[in-house]
């Protein structure tokens, strides 16, 4: 019997209320709503810091590039859409250029009187000392050839190197044309006449879908049609966090600056890893949009 009643003594004494289980469990609740609190403000906090890290990231990879690429351009660059048509009055989805390749080339004189209408190939030499030796011609790039009357620019189709000259370090090639001179060009076999290679590049924004790329195309000339334009393998992106927005598309334009002519880039673009998530606390509590200005100077801009 005494047994019985000290087993029946613990059992109460071990068990509990149910204004205590009631306690319990709004105390439970309030830890988990604390705890879930904190976890969702440092996940939000860690999606907000990462995304403005990558827009940072992004647009000075796109600075770098662009700005690198337009100081090796050999003149101002020429505006363009999306299709790859020039844009007489800004800002413009695009830009390509002639991209300085090297110089130096002599241009060889056959008849002591220059070269006449109808040329299609020119013999170019250059050296191959170290400090002055200019690449070698491939088809798709463009010689500039010296001219008091102006300048005249043609593209190659084929490059044959010649035999090199060990005694004086120079490297002739024979250089197929595009197109044929249309008119002459003429120098006196006292008088040297040189040549500039350079090969025609572009940039170009196009919107894909929630987002813009920005492309760089190695090859623009001739200026590929639609589907070359659309085809991966002729361009690599160089952001694909450029925004669709009206107006944030075109980010190119030409300002004059007194005599001089400065390519102008305005680009605005956000990270994407963490959209979705973020999309009503980038309404109105925060923002991970990045806006630069820039000016993209070439290495010889024309003035006027």
């Amino acid at each position: 019997m005494t047994n019985m009643k000290l087993l029946r003594s613990c059992r109460s004494r071990s068990g509990t209320t149910l204004a205590e289980t009631m306690v319990y469990a709004v105390m439970g609740v309030i830890i988990s709503c604390v705890v879930y609190t904190f976890l969702t403000s440092t996940t939000q906090l860690y999606a907000k810091n990462v995304s403005i890290v990558h827009s940072h990231t992004n647009m000075r990879s796109v600075l770098d590039r662009t700005l690198n690429n337009m100081q090796k351009a050999n003149s101002l660059p020429v505006l363009i859409d999306t299709t790859g048509a020039v844009v007489a009055t800004p800002p413009s989805a695009g830009v390509y250029y002639d991209a300085y390749r090297g110089a130096p080339y002599v241009i060889t004189n056959p008849s002591g009187n220059g070269l006449p209408a109808g040329t299609s190939s020119v013999t170019l030499t250059s050296s191959t000392v170290a400090l002055a030796s200019p690449p070698a011609p491939v088809a798709g790039d463009a010689i500039i050839i010296s001219n008091p009357g102006g300048d005249v620019r043609v593209q190659i189709s084929a490059c044959v190197a010649g035999s090199f000259d060990a005694v004086n370090n120079r490297q002739p090639y024979t250089v197929t044309l595009s197109t044929a001179l249309a008119s002459a060009i003429s120098w006196t076999a006292a008088e040297t006449r040189t040549a500039t290679l350079v090969h025609s590049e572009a940039f170009l924004v196009v919107p894909v879908s929630t987002y813009s790329e920005l492309r760089y195309f190695a090859n623009f000339e001739p200026i590929p049609n639609a589907a070359g334009l659309a085809n991966p393998a002729n361009y690599s992106v160089v952001s694909n966090q450029l925004s669709v927005l009206a107006g944030e598309i075109t980010p190119f334009s030409i300002a004059t600056v007194g005599t001089d002519k400065i390519v102008k880039a305005s680009f605005f673009a956000r990270c994407t890893d963490y959209s979705t998530y973020l999309t009503k606390h980038q309404a109105f509590e925060f923002n991970t949009f990045v806006r630069v200005n820039t000016s993209l100077s070439s290495r010889l801009r024309p003035t006027q």
